[in-house]
């Protein structure tokens, strides 16, 4: 039995240290078939402020993102703490008792497609699509994801839209953590702060419900 289901998440970056405000600048993403690398580029900058790394056999994700100036990585990739953890990616962790959140390697999963949807202008879009592999190497889910990205003087905006289509029963198990993850370049001392939408704070918000939660911390 085949069935769709989608969760749609708007994932603001913002850039600290950035007084400025103003209109949207212009962005393009490049796409390196070789590698399935996809760069996101802004008008003025010699470097991409985003990269999502799409490879053959390796769960996709975000990293290095920097400012919009530039300046700063607002992401990790692979800490030795927790090698999993690569910088903006999304990972169930019980899918028919597979976990693909702490697997990101090959045999869980199998790029399908990876493409530039809108190339240039205020705003770039652009979709990667995965096999999630059983035990065997058949694929129990395909997932879509679909990235929309703006970028104006003191922040960016990403915005995911994110589907999976089952290649048989499927059931998602109850975890305490699965899903979107951001994997932040934090160190003891260093200052940061959460805050969800029933105004729970750090230790108070993990682990907990909530229609948003925001996230911030030096760069």
């Amino acid at each position: 039995m085949k069935f769709v289901f989608s969760k749609y998440l708007v994932l603001p970056l913002v850039a600290l240290g950035c007084a400025q405000t103003g209109s949207a600048h212009s962005l393009e993403a490049k796409l390196d078939e070789k590698t399935g690398t996809i760069t996101i580029h802004r008008d003025g900058l010699a470097k991409p402020v985003v990269t999502q790394n799409a490879a053959a056999d390796h769960r996709p994700y975000l990293h290095p993102i920097t400012g919009p100036d530039g300046k700063g990585v607002f992401t990790q990739y692979s800490p030795g703490h927790h090698k999993h953890q690569t910088g903006i990616y999304w990972g169930f962790t019980r899918v028919n008792g597979r976990d693909y959140f702490h697997n990101p390697k090959g045999d869980y999963w199998k790029r399908k497609d990876v493409k530039v949807l809108e190339a240039r202008g205020e705003s770039v879009k652009w979709e990667t699509v995965y096999d999630l592999l059983d035990a065997d190497g058949n694929a129990v889910l395909t997932e879509t994801q679909r990235w929309s990205m703006s970028s104006d003087n003191d922040r960016h905006v990403l915005n995911l839209e994110w589907m999976g289509t089952g290649q048989t029963d499927v059931t998602v198990g109850k975890y305490p953590y699965g899903g979107l993850f951001v994997r932040m370049p934090w160190k003891k001392g260093i200052k940061g702060e959460a805050v969800n939408a029933a105004r729970d704070t750090n230790r108070r918000a993990e682990g907990k419900r909530a229609m948003w939660l925001d996230v911030g911390m030096e760069i």
